[in-house]
């Protein structure tokens, strides 16, 4: 009898402390409209962090396009590959670059990503980062990208 109530508490121990339930909304969603929470579930409950939707946009392409400076570090932190590539050929750095987040550019290349990445649609191939901040005039943004090595897709 005394095994068989270890044995319980035990598996009820184990159950308890495992994994999180991810919530319902999915880890792309709650990167675009903010919600940390809703990031630190999916973490917790074991969702990749680098999962890409139809679009090949990860988590971090998201928080980056929507300016989302602490989810953006938690995806990180986590092992979000800064240098990703969606469908496009598009990086979470082209994304902030489009925005105008120059914090968020700032980040990314302090985590390595690639200041002259290009994109492979085809209406928009070769193009940098740079390229995208300064075809719609974010002239901050394109900068910071010029000082770190920043690149037209012509230079």
């Amino acid at each position: 009898m005394k095994h068989l109530l270890l044995t319980t508490i035990a598996a009820v121990l184990l159950v308890g402390c495992g994994k999180g339930k991810a919530p319902d909304i999915s880890i792309h969603i709650a990167a675009i409209k903010g919600n940390v929470e809703a990031v630190k579930q999916h973490l917790s409950a074991g969702t990749d962090v680098n999962t890409k939707n139809k679009e090949g946009a990860t988590p971090l392409h998201r928080a980056a396009y929507n300016g989302h400076i602490e989810i953006a570090e938690l995806l990180i932190s986590k092992g979000a590959d800064v240098n990703a590539k969606d469908n496009a050929g598009g990086t979470p750095l082209h994304e902030a670059a489009i925005e105008g987040h120059k914090e968020m550019a700032a980040l990314l290349i302090d985590k390595s990503a690639d200041v002259n990445a290009k994109y492979t649609f085809s209406s928009y191939k070769g193009m940098t980062p740079l390229d995208f901040a300064v075809g719609v005039k974010r002239t901050e943004t394109a900068d910071l990208l010029r000082k770190h090595g920043g690149k037209t897709g012509e230079e």
